[in-house]
């Protein structure tokens, strides 16, 4: 055994042993000193204990007889331990190994968390500058919308302004024009009236002037009668004187003087009283008033003044008689509502038995709206009645100032002087009949206002007086009471429509009737009756859907649309009316009708503007 053979060896073997041995325990020793003392702060680890206990079992164990043994265990242990260091040196180098890897695991997984930190911090980065971005340009659209805002109610408000001015300045100009179409009209009414009163001067002079004449042509053509006769009977005296005695000696001439002196006396009486009867018809042809516009007294010849046409009306009770045979209503050609009809007729059927039964006419009053038929009835009932008809308008009385006094007695002295009664027909009598409390009546007005009541105070068997107008609220109160009987002539219906677009589409494309033109006419080249047109594809349900369309139109306006649908015939060149030309004429019209109606409503307001 080296130990044995070997002193030294064994000795310096034992010294390491002990030394490992004492290794460990001072080593341990030392670690749970040094952090204890690391713990506790002490200034030195060293043990002198270990030490003394590591001698202590050097000398045990080599005082021991088992020292052999505990030498081979003991190297035996010591090359276990030395394989128990390489294994632990191997383990530490793999634990070091796996620690540098998990080390770098660690370090590849904290860089990779870093990288990802960072690429998040760059993602929200991004994010946030994106953020900041659409908010800065949402704030910018959001500034730009206000600016534009801004701008669009800046230009609103400036053509609110620019509209606001343009209207005052449209309504200054509409003010102004009315003004000045007010001025105008004054400037034309002031012209009207001085027109009208020269020219009710001037046919009153021409009247005084054509009867001056005539009657000193009259009173000529009687001197020269007279003289003639008076020559006549000088001449006769003469012979007779010579003959005085013949015819005491002679029977026979005796006789013949006698049949001679009966003949004189007859054709004496005779000159006379054609005279008287020529004086009559000359007064009666140049007697009409001024005021009257139209009648149906017989004029000379029975003509008419100027125009070579025999007077309609001048037929007297042979045209009622006609008219009667006709259709046993007053109202031929005139389409009214049936109770107006019937009430029409016993009215007209007691103005033609009036005089028969020798009571007074009864004085009647004609209102509605414009073109309803009030002066067609007016004429039809005197014809009917066998009167004589009169037309006088207040237009023409208004203008006459004082002079209307004057007019208006001659018109009620010449209606009074007819033998068959006259029917006045004044049309616009609220333009000289208004209420006397009115402030803008002038005394020529008020002057012709009180001749009319005191020429219809009483009851007349000469005349029969019409007042027509569309306003019945502006009369005088005492000229009301004057009135008997009250007709209200309304807008017809649908039914009285129809009636009428038949009535008219038979006068004016159909059937049209031939008309006495003259001679002046008939040099001109003026046809006596108008072509007839064809209606081309137009039932009676299309008159009759025509009628309900024309809703609100008047007899006279439904009279325009079938002269309207005449023109559209004549100007498509064939003299043919189509469905869609009938239906367009009708469509146009009610839009006239509607912009007319719109006219009357603006100028009513533009009216009660400024009289507010």
């Amino acid at each position: 055994m080296p130990f044995m053979s070997s002193p030294p060896s064994r000795r310096g073997y034992l010294l390491s042993l002990a030394s490992s041995l004492l290794l460990p325990v001072s080593s341990c020793e030392s670690s749970s000193s040094s952090s204890s003392s690391s713990s506790k702060y002490a200034p030195s680890a060293f043990d002198p204990e270990a030490l003394e206990r590591g001698a202590k079992a050097l000398r045990e164990i080599a005082n021991s007889t088992h020292a052999k043994k505990v030498l081979e265990v003991t190297q035996q242990q010591e090359k276990t331990r030395e394989q128990e260091e390489k294994t632990k040196q191997a383990e530490y180098s793999a634990a070091q190994a796996q620690f540098n890897v998990e080390r770098e695991k660690v370090q590849w997984e904290e860089q990779r968390k870093t990288m990802q930190q960072q690429n998040q911090q760059k993602a929200q980065l991004a994010q946030y500058e994106d953020e900041l971005a659409r908010k800065r340009m949402g704030a910018e659209h959001e500034a730009a919308r206000e600016r534009n805002a801004e701008t669009v109610a800046m230009q609103e408000e400036s053509t609110r302004k620019q509209e606001a001015l343009r209207q005052q300045t449209e309504l200054a100009i509409q003010a102004e024009r009315r003004m000045t179409d007010e001025r105008k009209a004054e400037l034309d009414k002031d012209v009207a009236r001085a027109k009208a009163l020269a020219e009710a001067e001037g046919r009153a002079n021409e009247a005084k002037l054509a009867e001056d004449v005539n009657r000193r042509l009259l009173g000529d053509r009687l001197e020269a009668q007279r003289k003639q006769a008076l020559e006549s009977i000088n001449a006769t005296f003469q012979h007779l004187g010579k003959a005085a005695m013949t015819l005491l000696t002679d029977r026979q001439k005796l006789v013949s003087f006698a049949a001679g002196t009966t003949a004189l006396a007859l054709g004496v009486f005779g000159a006379r009283e054609s005279a008287r009867v020529t004086g009559r018809v000359v007064e009666r042809m140049l007697g009409t008033p001024p005021l009257v516009r139209e009648t149906s007294r017989r004029r000379m010849l029975g003509l008419l003044p100027g125009t070579g046409l025999r007077d309609a009306g001048a037929s007297g009770g042979a045209a009622a008689a006609a008219s009667a045979d006709a259709k046993s209503s007053v109202l031929r050609n005139v389409v009214l509502a049936p109770t107006m009809e019937s009430r029409l007729n016993t009215l007209a059927n007691f103005t033609a038995s009036a005089r028969r039964h020798g009571v007074p006419y009864r004085h009647m009053l004609f209102y509605g709206p414009p073109g309803t038929g009030k002066t067609l009835a007016a004429r039809q009932m005197a014809r009917y009645s066998g009167l004589e008809y009169a037309v006088l308008s207040g237009g023409d009385v208004a203008p006459l100032g004082n002079d209307a006094v004057t007019q208006l007695h001659s018109v009620f002295d010449w209606s009074e002087s007819s033998s068959k009664g006259v029917l006045l027909f004044v049309d616009e009598a609220d333009a000289f009949l208004r209420r006397r409390d009115t402030a803008n009546v002038s005394e020529g007005v008020r002057a012709a206002l009180n001749v009319m009541l005191s020429r219809t105070g009483g009851a007349s068997k000469d005349f029969v007086l019409v007042l027509a107008t569309n306003r019945p609220e502006d009369l005088d109160e005492a000229l009301l009471d004057r009135v008997d009987e009250v007709l209200e002539f309304d807008l017809p219906g649908t039914a009285e429509r129809e009636e009428m677009l038949r009535l008219f589409m038979k006068r004016y494309l159909t059937d049209p009737p031939s008309s006495s033109v003259g001679i002046s006419g008939y040099f001109k080249g003026i046809k006596s009756q108008s072509d007839p047109v064809e209606l081309d594809g137009i039932s009676d349900g299309d008159i009759a859907e025509a009628a309900v369309d024309l809703n609100g139109l008047s007899g006279r306006e439904v009279e325009k649309v079938v002269i309207a649908m005449q023109a559209a015939a004549y100007g498509s060149g064939d003299a043919k009316l189509t469905l869609d030309a009938f239906r367009n004429v009708v469509k146009t019209k009610i839009q006239e009708k509607s912009s007319k109606l719109a006219f009357v409503d603006i100028g009513d307001a533009a009216g009660a503007a400024l009289s507010s």
